[in-house]
């Protein structure tokens, strides 16, 4: 059975993870967990620069690639700016909607992030978070 305490440090360490991977990456988003919009495992609010994350993840895979996907998101804002970011990312899933698909599912930034996330965490991530 767990107890408080263990629920405790493993958040904690969720974030301070979240936040060093953040960091490595060159980049200031701030971190908030239990803020997912809908049945993602994260988001991105550009607006403000916030990686929102579940406060809960099957297993540790999930949690990073997951953190990488949002952090390819914030990568894309910086270089384009808010504004600019914003209606590309529109224009993209306004598009994919057009071809029958799902405005954020099949969006072109969230299929380039999602990419990017397991690329990354198989390159450089996976030995350092079994």
């Amino acid at each position: 059975m767990l107890k408080l305490k263990d629920l405790l440090v493993e958040r904690i360490d969720y974030e301070d993870t979240a936040r060093m991977l953040v960091k490595k990456y060159g980049l200031r988003s701030k971190i908030r967990f239990g803020k997912v919009k809908g049945q993602n495992e994260a988001d991105y609010d550009w607006v403000n620069d916030v990686i929102n994350l579940k406060r809960k993840y099957p297993n540790v895979k999930e949690f990073i690639v997951s953190v990488l996907h949002e952090i390819d998101h914030a990568k894309m804002r910086y270089k384009m700016g808010a504004k600019k970011y914003e209606h590309a990312y529109t224009m993209a899933g306004q598009d994919a909607v057009e071809k029958g698909g799902d405005f954020h599912d099949d969006n072109f930034y969230e299929e380039q992030a999602e990419k990017w996330a397991q690329n990354e965490y198989r390159k450089k991530w996976k030995r350092k978070f079994k």
